[in-house]
This record gives structure tokens, C-alpha cells and sequence, in this order.
């Protein structure tokens, strides 16, 4: 069997991660390394005992695919070398900074039947792929869902290049665009920096055309860290805890769908005894299980299968552009709403004075 001759461009702490998978991976020859640093590309080669390369240019005529985890402003530049060299590419999240150039990564690996894929590792949450079952009309697009999304972490001091949008956001929004197979209609905004530079809170609403909605925030100042989705269909509702891996569906039973408890039908004095207790009554829930997996390491044997058998990934290039422009949008429209409302502070502030 031909193994795929790999290497990692970009060795700090994601680097890190993508060359320990790629060094246990059968169906890989892990050549080499390569970084800036070249104290983080030597101690990441003698651990994996690869080669190290000085750069970018030395590395490609050596491999046949490339996993780029630089910081993120460098993605397109190297990505696009990357492909210009014939090589497959699997750059982490989010692609690019912009979708102009994220969608020229994907115009061109698509033109050099190249493998382009994103690192947008929550595709391989085994929670996430429980729910999945449950929501095939709404991926059908037969029913338009109701979306809500928060991600949020403490400040880390990595990807301080972008904002909370493309930071976090990003793999909210990859989800959702995943999920609901319709164009994005709008999108509206707002956000705030705290601590300067990019915007460290986000609130989205993303509106599509089947009338599906998605409401989604990010930030990175909050003293708790949560993953976590709720998906609602008309007759069912699907809450996803990404970071606890676990997944939970609610369905009203038949007398709520047969519309029993109608405010024409009932009333509270009727209720009333019921109160405390008619959701746990009325709803049933079930506890999606899926086995636990290492989802790096399915992101990495699904970028191999992609690029032995023809196979598509989950997270093609594609699909994780548009989530860069979604998400260009989102940040154009909370500057522009930041922009309106300081102004209008200043002009409420004059006319106060």
C-alpha cells in the first residue's frame, strides 16, 4: 500500500496535535516539519524523528499533502502555495481571514483535482453525529429549523489575529451550514472588543431562504466555557453539549401534536396542579448515545480516505469558505452597527449637553 507522504506546516500547540496523528497513522509516511521557529520545528521533528525543513518551499517537493496550522493570517498565503505545488491541503480553522480568498483555496484545489479540507474538528463530535439521525428532514431541507448556539471560553491569548467570530463562531457556523441546505438570506449583528485589536463577543442571526434561523454567540471573556447547540424542528427539539460529547432529543407526545392542551381547551385553573410537572409529562427525552472517538484522528484518516480512495470529506473546502463569508458578514455588520451606534450616542450625548 502507497502511503500518502505527509507534512505539518506550523508546529506550536494545533501542530503539535496534527503531527502526533500524523506520525500513528498506517496509511501515512510522516516526512516532516516545518515553522518559523526553529525551536519548535526541531523539538517537534527529533520527537516524531522526521525531517525538519527550514521552510515552506523545502518541505512541498518532499510530500504529497500538506496540514498547514499556522496562525490564522497566514492560511491563505501558504495554502494557496501549497496548492499551486500540486500538493492536497487540509488547513485548520477558519480557512482563510476572508472569503474572497478562502473561496479562491477552494476554486483552485477544485480546478487541480486537489483535496482541499478545513479543520473544523466538530464535524467528528460524536454527539453532533448522534443528532444527526434525527434531523433528516430539516438536512433535507423538507423542514426549516430553529438554531441557537453558544460558544464561549476564557481569554487564552491564542488567535489573537481575529475575532471571536472567526475564532469560535466559525465552527457554529460550519454546523449550521452543514446542516440547513438553503443560501443565507441576511445576517444581523452586534459585538464588542474588550480587550482591543478584534471583537471578543459575537451575536449572529443568520436567516435562510427555507426560513430556517440560527442564532449564534461567541465570545472569549467569559469565566465559563460552553459548547453547546440546540436544534429545533416543529415536532422535536435536539440539544447538543459538544464539549461533555453528549446529545439529547425532545419530542411532545401525541396529545400536545393533537393540540389537547390549546388555551381554547384548557385554561390555568385546569392546568394549575400540572404546572410543575407537565414538561417532564408531556415531553419525551432520549439520550443520543454515540461511542467516544478521537476526533483529530478521524479528521486526519478522513483527509488519507479523501485523498487514496476519492472519498468526500466531511469538511470540503468549500463549505468551509462559505463559512468564512458568513462570517465576514457577521463582522461587517457588528462594525457598521458599533460604527451607527457611537454615533448616535455622541449625538444623543450633544443634544443632552
Amino acid at each position: 500500500m502507497k502511503k500518502v507522504r505527509l507534512g505539518v506546516i506550523g508546529t506550536g500547540r494545533l501542530g503539535g496535535f496534527h503531527s502526533a496523528k500524523a506520525a500513528d497513522n498506517p496509511e501515512v509516511e510522516f516526512v516532516g516539519v516545518t515553522d518559523a521557529s526553529e525551536e519548535n520545528r526541531k523539538r517537534v521533528a527529533e520527537r516524531w524523528n522526521v525531517r525538519e525543513f527550514a521552510n515552506v518551499d523545502e518541505l512541498l517537493p518532499n510530500v504529497d499533502a500538506a496540514i498547514v496550522a499556522t496562525p490564522s493570517v497566514l492560511h491563505a498565503e501558504i495554502g494557496r502555495k501549497v496548492l499551486l505545488a500540486g500538493k492536497h491541503l487540509l488547513v485548520e480553522k477558519p480557512a482563510t481571514t476572508s472569503g474572497q480568498t478562502a473561496m479562491e483555496l477552494a476554486n483552485l484545489a477544485k480546478r487541480n483535482g486537489l483535496v482541499m479540507q478545513a479543520g473544523h474538528v466538530e464535524q467528528y463530535n460524536p454527539a453532533w453525529r448522534a443528532a444527526q439521525w434525527f434531523l433528516q428532514d430539516v438536512r433535507s431541507g423538507r423542514v426549516p429549523a430553529r438554531i441557537e448556539a453558544t460558544r464561549t471560553s476564557g481569554y487564552t491569548f491564542r488567535s489573537t489575529d481575529v475575532g471571536a467570530t472567526l475564532d469560535l463562531m466559525i465552527h457554529d457556523l460550519e454546523l449550521v451550514l452543514s446542516l440547513v441546505p438553503s443560501p443565507v438570506e441576511d445576517v444581523i449583528a452586534c459585538g464588542n472588543a474588550l480587550l482591543g485589536g478584534f471583537e471578543d463577543v459575537s451575536l449572529a442571526t443568520v436567516l435562510f431562504e427555507n426560513g430556517s434561523v440560527a442564532r449564534l454567540k461567541a465570545s472569549r471573556i467569559e469565566t465559563e466555557a460552553v459548547r453547546q447547540m440546540t436544534i429545533g424542528a416543529p415536532d422535536r427539539s435536539v440539544f447538543i453539549d459538544f464539549a461533555a460529547r453528549s446529545a439529547k432529543l425532545s419530542r411532545p407526545k401525541r396529545a400536545i401534536l393533537d393540540g389537547d392542551y390549546a388555551p381554547n381547551k384548557v385554561s390555568y385553573s385546569d392546568m394549575a396542579p400540572r404546572v410543575s410537572t407537565f414538561m417532564q409529562d408531556e415531553f419525551e427525552t432520549e439520550e443520543l448515545v454515540k461511542d467516544p472517538v478521537d476526533a483529530l484522528e478521524l479528521e486526519l484518516q478522513d483527509f488519507v480516505s479523501a485523498i487514496v480512495r476519492g472519498t468526500q470529506p466531511a469538511v470540503p473546502g468549500e463549505r468551509a469558505a462559505q463559512a468564512v463569508v458568513v462570517a465576514e458578514a457577521i463582522v461587517r455588520d457588528l462594525e457598521e452597527r458599533g460604527r451607527r451606534l457611537s454615533d448616535l450616542n455622541s449625538r444623543t450625548l450633544k443634544i443632552a449637553g
